[in-house]
């Protein structure tokens, strides 16, 4: 029936308009995908058919060349001629050698039953004397199938060539380049990779080729998606057509069309009070849900806002409170003038790469608020927006720092009372242990020799092994606190410390010191002292180093550090199970508000800088 096309069309249509333009889009990015994917893999194949074809030309050029050739007389020579057919049928893909004398050009190959046949030919002549080079190759159409053609000069003197040509099975992918009908000289010394080189400059991506594969394809996906949509338009018009046909058929069955309206009424009255009922109950839902959100936006103490382009187009009343200004005024700010966001931060935190970022609020009355901002594209009132909520966190950054600073007082106190128990322990083995060996040793050597009698060995390594004693207790007493640390620069305990480890383990150690002020804060100088002590032990116990450097300098306000070896080195990213060693050196910068870093690789060795600076700063952890 006429309504049945009608329908049929009118479906179609609104198919079309309302899902085609997406499906196509969706068709059109597959292709775009496929065609990359198709081109990348050309590409490679391009790539892997140069590289295996040089491979070839150098292996084929390297039989050819090695055999016992008299140019001047190739043609009458049996020996040439059957290692030259020999050669030919053992490798199929040679279509044809050739051997050039100064006065003709002879054209090896094998006819239909596999016998050699010689012609002659000026395949050579289109090669200058002139030309820069030994070898050169180039494409050669001339025969049944194309064939890649080699020429190798082997007497310059004489102008003899010899050459081939191997049979080439190009890819539909691959094509030959506009070059390809010269020679192209290859350089000295010959390889397979520049051989390589000399054929990218032959072959190149059929790009047109997967350009009308990719259109295609395309095509075939449209067309597709039109049939299947026309299916669709087709059946659901032939239902609504036969839904029509029965009420029609009623009507004229019936003869009564008020009997007719009424059958009708009968059947749609229920629906529409079914339509209104959950028309209602929607309704509803819709206040409940809008009355809860409302609630939720007045009760957050986070401040939400709505904004486009930075223009905030909805917020919730914790914003003004937070920032202090009125609402008419926040609607023609910027919200991003207002909080201070570092932008490649806010970059990653819109990419989901990170679930939220901290920044700085400044308030209407100029005070700061430290934020904790998370943001989310959405859709409002039909428009593309983001979301952006904003949490106070100043309480907690205070008491962040406060704890920071509290646990940088405890570890001070820590490493501060492990200095003076070391100059307690030092002061006490030198003092007290040093001078009882020292007076033993005297009494020892009070002794006559002619009293001493058989005794006098053994008196003799006894005092060897108090001399021994003496010398190890100095070394642990200055090791535990070196009396030069007060006494002398930071020059020089460092050189006397770079002597003891290069006597002690055989590890090399530069020392580079540049001008220094004096006098330097003892606190820093101890603690320096003690970091660079801790990192030559980590390079004697951990490294396996044969030579390490530490470099010293200061500038106007800071002094700098640098310490590295050519040990194995170690992935900074996994934790280590060495001990405490880097940590306390850490610790030990933090204590002094100065930065450490550690920079290190497997097999790269390892190296330390740091900074601190110079004068005490305001921020201390004295308590």
């Amino acid at each position: 029936m006429p309504y049945r096309t009608s329908l049929f069309k009118n479906l179609l249509k609104y198919t079309i308009l309302k899902q085609y333009p997406y499906l196509l889009v969706v068709a059109l990015a597959l292709t775009l995908l496929g065609f990359i994917n198709t081109l990348n893999q050309a590409k490679k194949s391009e790539k892997l058919f140069e590289q295996t074809l040089a491979l070839r030309l150098q292996q084929v050029n390297s039989e050819v060349v090695h055999l016992n050739l008299n140019y001047s007389n190739a043609g009458n020579d049996t020996q040439i001629r059957n290692a030259i057919h020999r050669l030919l049928l053992d490798y199929s893909d040679i279509d044809g050698i050739y051997i050039k004398s100064e006065n003709e050009t002879a054209h090896f190959s094998v006819d239909d039953e596999r016998h050699l046949s010689i012609r002659y030919s000026d395949w050579y002549e289109s090669i200058s004397n002139n030309q820069i080079g030994n070898i050169f190759i180039k494409i050669d159409n001339s025969g049944k199938h194309p064939a890649i053609a080699l020429a190798n000069r082997i007497d310059p003197d004489a102008n003899a060539w010899v050459g081939i040509k191997l049979k080439l099975m190009l890819d539909r992918d691959l094509k030959q380049s506009e070059s390809d009908t010269h020679w192209v000289a290859i350089n000295n010394p010959v390889s397979v990779l520049e051989f390589q080189k000399a054929l990218a400059s032959l072959f190149k991506v059929n790009i047109g080729n997967l350009l009308l594969k990719a259109i295609v394809f395309l095509i075939v996906i449209s067309l597709v998606i039109f049939v299947v949509m026309a299916l669709q338009a087709k059946l659901r018009s032939i239902a609504l057509a036969n839904e029509l046909n029965l009420v029609e058929k009623s009507i004229v069955e019936n003869h009564d069309i008020s009997e007719s309206k009424v059958q009708l009424v009968s059947i749609v009255k229920p629906l529409i009070h079914q339509l209104r009922f959950r028309f209602q109950e929607l309704k509803l839902q819709h206040h409940e849900v809008s009355d809860r959100l409302n609630q939720f936006y007045r009760a957050s103490v986070d401040a939400i806002v709505i904004h486009h382009d930075g223009i905030p187009i909805f917020f919730n009343p914790a914003f003004p409170e937070m920032t202090g200004y009125p609402e008419s005024a926040l609607y023609r700010l910027r919200l991003f003038d207002v909080i201070k966001v570092d932008e490649d931060l806010l970059k990653e935190a819109r990419d989901a790469r990170q679930p939220s970022v901290e920044g700085l609020l400044r308030q209407s009355n100029g005070n700061t608020l430290y934020v904790e901002v998370q943001v989310k594209s959405i859709k409002f009132r039909g428009q593309v927006a983001e979301s952006v909520v904003i949490r106070d966190i100043t309480h907690r950054k205070f008491m962040e720092r406060e704890l920071q600073l509290q646990r940088m007082r405890q570890v001070k106190s820590v490493i501060d009372g492990q200095e003076k128990e070391r100059q307690r322990l030092s002061r006490e083995l030198h003092d007290g242990l040093g001078q009882n060996l020292v007076a033993i040793k005297l009494k020892l050597e009070s002794i006559p020799h002619d009293m001493a009698g058989e005794l006098n060995s053994t008196l003799t390594q006894v005092k060897q092994m108090f001399n021994h004693t003496i010398e190890e207790v100095r070394r642990i007493s200055n090791n535990l606190m070196p009396a030069a640390l007060k006494e002398f620069s930071l020059a020089v305990v460092l050189r006397n410390l770079c002597n003891e480890v290069e006597n002690n383990s055989g590890i090399s150690v530069g020392l580079t010191v540049g001008v220094l002020p004096e006098p330097i804060d003892q606190l820093l100088k101890t603690y320096v002292y003690r970091i660079i002590q801790e990192a030559l032990t980590n390079v004697i116990k951990h490294s396996g180093a044969s030579r390490a450097n530490i470099t010293v300098y200061a500038d106007f306000s800071n002094l700098h550090l640098i310490i590295e070896d050519n040990g194995v080195g170690f992935n900074t990213a996994i934790p280590t199970d060495t001990g405490n060693g880097l940590y306390n050196m850490k610790e030990r910068a933090i204590l002094l508000n100065g930065s450490i870093n550690i920079i290190s690789s497997e097999g790269k060795g390892t190296k330390i800088v740091a900074q601190f600076p110079l004068k005490p700063q305001n921020q201390s952890v004295n308590g």
